[in-house]
């Protein structure tokens, strides 16, 4: 379901979602615009204080919507993540905060007055304690320069091998596996300017990030929501990977341009044979 903002809000019953995405406006100051005219005024009378108390009555929703074992991923940056992780402290409870996730990134402008601010902030919170998470479905490949001792196990297939120096245990890590990611991600690049994933939205994300967290978070079929879904990135990654999606934005081009991309993706994905629900659009 694609939606205006506020009618979204009212839709979604309690208890509801597995798992929301969403990536709000980051209290900036100025009018966001794209090379392809499209822009959102991410300006706030009464500054920080004034975003906070405008934020509020959406993380409220989001928590009265999300499932007991689903989970919230808010994405900001350095300007209101502390504030916003204080109200989801208050709002789920100060020991449901799963990860602070530094997304590093290094397309973009430099500073000279300070150390160039490259990563954003995604702040992971758990409605309960028996929230889902698949991390076998999000394993990356392990640094070949890596520091540990390099054996061969029975197969020929390299090992990275850790020995405990005060216990002796030791651990065997097969280079082949992967790992599972650490808090900090370096290997997801912000969309360059030419990137075929680009829509025209100026804060577009790359799908592979979204793939990485819906992957990690829900199951086919669970429902995945966003209230801030811009191009719609969070419901395109959904739809790919058979998750039912709820959608909504209060920006009109940004409705208009998630409804072409989902249902250009939705005719692809269809050819190859999947089973693509209708997409429903409510003004």
């Amino acid at each position: 379901m694609l939606a205006e903002a506020t009618n979204l809000l009212q839709e979604l019953p309690a208890g509801s979602t597995n798992l929301f995405y969403v990536d709000p406006p980051f209290a900036t100051g100025v009018e966001r615009r794209s090379s392809s005219g499209f822009s959102f005024d991410d300006r706030t009378p009464g500054g920080l204080h004034a975003y906070i108390e405008w934020l509020k009555p959406c993380l409220a929703a989001m928590h009265r919507a999300t499932a007991d074992d689903g989970s919230v991923f808010v994405h900001l940056d350095w300007r209101a993540s502390h504030h916003v992780r204080v109200e989801m402290d208050r709002l789920f409870g100060t020991g449901r905060l799963v990860n602070e996730i530094a997304w590093c990134y290094s397309v973009g402008g430099k500073s000279r007055r300070a150390f160039g601010r490259k990563h954003d902030t995604i702040l992971w919170f758990a409605k309960g304690p028996d929230y889902r998470f698949f991390p076998d479905a999000v394993r990356i490949a392990r640094k070949p320069g890596s520091h540990m001792k390099k054996e061969l196990d029975e197969s020929g297939r390299p090992v990275q091998v850790k020995r405990d120096a005060r216990t002796g245990k030791e651990y065997r890590y097969p280079v082949h596996v992967g790992k599972v990611p650490e808090d900090y991600w370096t290997d997801i690049e912000t969309l360059n300017r030419k990137d075929r994933e680009r829509t025209g939205w100026p804060t577009q994300k790359p799908e592979a990030l979204l793939t990485r967290i819906i992957l990690a978070a829900s199951a086919p079929g669970d429902l995945v929501s966003d209230l801030f879904c811009g191009s719609g990135t969070t419901a395109a990654v959904a739809q790919r990977l058979g998750r039912r999606f709820v959608a909504g934005d209060v920006s009109r081009d940004a409705l208009r341009i998630a409804e072409v991309r989902l249902r250009r993706q939705g005719e692809e994905l269809a050819r190859q044979g999947y089973k693509v629900p209708d997409l429903e659009v409510i003004d």
